[in-house]
């Protein structure tokens, strides 16, 4: 425990030797799938992400309107970070040579896919604008917007917390909001809960967009269409003409 201890501390000290000095930020991951456009800005200034690119701690890494980026950390976890989509890698304490004691990540906005590795279910967290997601060994969806964080769980447990209470999550598929002004609550109803996931969570609609070992088992949400699609072919559907109004007749003048 103790030399556990000291390589934590020893970690968080270079960390803050190596960014003094104007060194490059240590490297946690790498950036294994990539769809442009996504951008990472750290220390040493604003980069084009590529696959195959690392990724160090204390970068904003953002993507734009079909941006994507899929990462895997050197714990084995995995993070999506979907169109128009913003967060940053705030701490990855070294624990051993594939376990961290602390993994935080910041996210500003967007949609993300996290998936847990191999570091203590306790390490993990995510701080949102209206929330905090307190991970224990997990596999979840998240939608951070300007006035809410909502989540849906496929393994494993989560407890969000917002301004006004927390929540603890643990059936699969279950869905949990933090707004800004409001409880945070847990989505009872089966039908708003498909409702909403088909309109917001792109990755549970259909996992295409994703590489294999991305994937979850989303087989407890069921079967949900995608709104957007509805959404699409609506907008493209023809308008129907309106149908003329038969022509007056005079009684006294039967056709």
């Amino acid at each position: 425990m103790a030399g556990i201890l000291c390589r934590v501390i020893l970690a968080a000290s270079l960390i803050g030797i190596f960014w003094s000095a104007g060194y490059a930020a240590p490297e946690v991951g790498n950036a294994v799938a990539v769809v442009q456009r996504a951008t990472a800005k750290g220390s040493d200034g604003k980069r084009k992400l590529k696959a195959g690119m690392p990724i160090s701690i204390g970068e904003l890494i953002k993507t734009g309107r079909t941006g994507l980026v899929q990462i895997i950390f050197t714990d084995d976890t995995r993070l999506v970070i979907g169109p128009n989509s913003s967060l940053v890698i705030e701490a990855y304490l070294l624990r051993s040579e594939n376990t961290v004691s602390k993994f935080a990540v910041k996210a500003f906005g967007g949609t993300f896919r996290f998936i847990t590795g191999k570091s203590p279910k306790q390490a993990y967290s995510i701080t949102t604008p209206t929330g905090t997601i307190g991970i224990r060994g997990t596999s979840l969806d998240i939608v951070v917007r300007r006035n809410s964080t909502d989540l849906v769980l496929f393994s494993g447990e989560v407890e969000l917390c917002g301004n006004r209470g927390c929540i603890l999550v643990k059936d699969a598929c279950g869905l949990a909001r933090a707004p800004r002004n409001a409880d945070v609550s847990l989505e009872r109803s089966l039908e708003r809960r498909n409702r909403q996931i088909s309109a917001r969570f792109p990755y549970i609609v259909s996992q295409a967009p994703l590489r294999r070992d991305f994937h979850v088992s989303t087989r407890s949400c069921g079967e949900i269409p995608d709104a957007r699609i509805r959404l699409r072919r609506d907008e493209t559907r023809e308008p129907r003409e309106p149908r003329e109004a038969p022509a007056p007749q005079d009684p006294k003048n039967p056709p």
